[in-house]
């Protein structure tokens, strides 16, 4: 059920960069793409790929979903499905941005990320 959820949030993010290109008017490559990279039993990686010189390739993360409920001195508690902001390569943001249960959690998705916390 998670990795069915993990491949809509995919999906999604890959139809919100590229409704942002063609609003843009982007014609130099294609939209990015995004795929998911199950990188530990706890966390799942969505990497974003370009187009370069023919090949699609990584170029950043979009975010990261937490796999398991638990709880961690760094990022607190964590819920199964929590989608988090990318703190770098290999590390995600403290404070989920929403939940890939949440019928809503297209919200948080943008053409460059996942939405930085209101305040």
């Amino acid at each position: 059920m998670l990795q069915e959820r993990i491949a809509l949030l995919v999906e999604k993010a890959d139809e919100v960069t590229a409704k942002h290109w063609e609003a843009s008017g982007y014609t130099f490559a294609p939209p990015p793409k995004h795929r998911a990279d199950f990188i530990s039993d706890k966390w799942c990686r969505v990497v974003t790929m370009e187009e370069r010189n023919g090949k699609m390739e990584d170029s950043s993360v979009y975010c990261f979903v937490c796999l398991q409920d638990g709880h961690t001195k760094a990022l607190g508690n964590l819920k199964a499905g929590d989608i988090h902001k990318a703190a770098g390569y290999k590390a995600p943001a403290k404070h989920a941005r929403g939940n890939v249960f949440n019928d809503s959690f297209a919200n948080c998705l943008t053409s460059h990320g996942i939405v930085y916390l209101r305040h």
